[in-house]
């Protein structure tokens, strides 16, 4: 039996897969989480559990550094990134990151079953048209697709791009992310600069608009 631990904003969707997951004779979620701290905390001794399937935060952006903190925490843990955001903005991110793959909650039940027993099995799920994308990348002979400028952001660029887009303030942002407002500022500087934007006002509004078309390109 394949114990899975879930992290997941969203109660319902926690309910959806683990009743995906209760149909399967070999496989059983043993904890769920809300958000990173409190996976961190519960997460203490994981030598029981096989894999933790998570998604990337809607509050604070911080799916990435929780995959960071869990393979610190854990080196030997198998991490799936299950998630709403775009994976070709997303896949690299979190294969750095330590996570073993990356499978979109848009797919059909056996896309994302398959996605959890190949990690499982101590491989990597990516879709693959990624997989193809990052195998290239990886042998110095291709990159990503970077359609868009957001795709130059770094993980911290895009953490507050994100949270400005669901619309929070500065000082919400420093909050959320545990910086100094003056430390957002600067961010918010670097942001207009890479996406030629020219004052806060147009950054706010590329970012909502960003949001509402699902964090698509």
């Amino acid at each position: 039996m394949h114990r899975l631990i879930l992290v997941d904003e969203l109660p319902l969707y926690r309910r959806g897969i683990i009743e995906l997951i209760r149909r399967q004779p070999d496989l059983e979620v043993c904890a769920e989480f809300s958000d990173r701290s409190s996976a961190l905390a519960g997460i203490t001794d994981a030598t029981d559990t096989d894999l933790v399937v998570l998604e990337l935060s809607r509050q604070d952006g911080a799916g990435v550094d929780l995959i960071k903190d869990l393979r610190i925490q854990q080196p030997r843990l198998r991490i799936l990134v299950l998630s709403q955001y775009p994976e070709n903005l997303h896949a690299e991110r979190v294969l750095q990151a330590g996570a073993s793959g990356f499978v979109s909650k848009y797919e059909e039940d056996g896309v994302v079953l398959g996605a959890i027993r190949a990690v499982l099995e101590g491989r990597t799920y990516f879709s693959a048209r990624v997989s193809s994308q990052l195998a290239l990348r990886y042998l110095g002979v291709g990159v990503m697709e970077a359609a868009s400028p957001i795709h130059g952001l770094t993980n911290r660029e895009l953490q507050v791009f994100r949270l400005i887009g669901s619309g929070k303030p500065t000082r919400g942002i420093a909050a959320a992310l545990g910086l100094s407002v003056k430390t957002i500022e600067t961010y918010l500087e670097h942001l207009k600069r890479k996406l030629g934007v020219g004052s806060g006002v147009a950054l706010t509004h590329r970012a909502v608009q960003w949001v509402e078309r699902g964090m698509a390109d």
